[in-house]
C-alpha cells in the first residue's frame, strides 16, 4: 500500500523481578532517555495477591512535570488483567522505569520510539 509505514515489532518483557526495571529505546536493562520508549500493552497475570505494576519514571503529571505520585496499574486474584494503550504511551518526562510488586506476574510490551 502506497504511503503505509509499518510500526515494526514490539518486544514483550516479563518483569521477572520485584525491583525497578529501566528501559532504553524499548529494551529493558539500561537507563534510557525521555521520549525513547513506547508502551503498547501491560498484562498482569492473576496471582494469590493482586499484583501491581508501577511506572516509576518517564511519565508526566497534570502540571507537565515528571510525575512524582507514579502511575499504578492493579491486577486481580481471579483473572488476568490486560491494559492496552492505544495510542501507545510515550515516556516524555524522562527514562522509563517500571516495578512489578510480584516477580514474574507482569508482561509489558514496548518498542523504540
Amino acid at each position: 500500500m502506497s504511503g503505509y509505514l509499518n510500526e515494526g515489532p514490539s518486544v514483550p518483557t516479563v518483569l521477572g523481578v520485584a525491583t525497578a526495571v529501566a528501559f532504553a529505546a524499548g529494551v529493558p536493562g539500561a537507563t534510557g532517555a525521555a521520549s525513547d520508549t513506547l508502551v503498547y500493552c501491560l498484562i498482569i497475570r492473576k496471582n494469590g495477591v493482586a499484583a501491581t505494576v508501577t511506572f516509576n519514571g518517564g511519565m508526566r503529571d497534570h502540571t507537565n512535570a515528571q510525575d512524582t505520585t507514579h502511575y499504578v496499574y492493579t491486577g486481580s486474584t481471579t483473572a488476568d488483567t490486560i491494559y492496552y494503550f492505544e495510542p501507545a504511551l510515550l515516556n516524555t518526562a524522562g527514562p522509563l522505569q517500571v516495578t512489578a510488586s510480584v516477580a514474574n506476574t507482569a508482561i509489558i510490551t514496548t518498542r523504540a520510539a
